[in-house]
């Protein structure tokens, strides 16, 4: 009879739920200065390709990002990268990610990837060394951030006044 207590008390404690962290949920002042409203536009607009099966986990990690289920997108992201390692919007939204999460660090090392692998011109080119002078700002990388700065001004193509 004693035995026949035991099963029961033991199979209960083993069932326990697991302790669960709350969701982390997307800082608007971050995603502000990440994806302004109000930004010069380049007239020159250059967008690298990316395979189909890329691109398929590409929106698949978009689409959780908006979800901010950041792990889902992260996974996503990493297996579109070990595809197709110079496609530079993969390691942009890895760094934007990374970024919301507080892993600045990384966030800082996959932005630095994605200025290399992204065009010399246009929308991604200036997200991307965006991104990294915000990566460089929250981790006290002075010059770092100056220089990223500057670079995003010489990603933006400006349509000349005609007259």
């Amino acid at each position: 009879m004693r035995n026949l207590l035991f099963i029961p008390l033991f199979f209960l404690s083993a069932c326990q739920l697991p302790d669960k962290k709350p969701a982390v949920v997307k800082n608007i002042e971050l995603d502000n200065k990440i994806n302004p409203k109000h930004k010069n536009e380049s007239v020159i607009q250059t967008l690298p390709l990316m395979n189909n099966g890329v691109k398929n986990l590409y929106n698949q990690a978009k689409k959780h990002f908006q979800l901010n289920a950041y792990d889902q997108a992260i996974v996503s992201l990493e297996r579109a990268y070990e595809i197709q390692p110079k496609a530079p919007q993969i390691s942009q939204l890895l760094s934007e990610i990374l970024l919301h999460k507080g892993n600045n660090k990384q966030a800082h090392y996959w932005a630095s990837i994605s200025t290399k692998n992204s065009p010399a011109k246009g929308e991604i080119c200036e997200k991307s060394w965006r991104i990294l002078a915000i990566a460089a700002q929250q981790l006290g990388y002075d010059a770092n951030q100056a220089m990223a700065l500057d670079k995003q001004e010489q990603c933006l193509v400006k349509s000349e006044n005609r007259y």
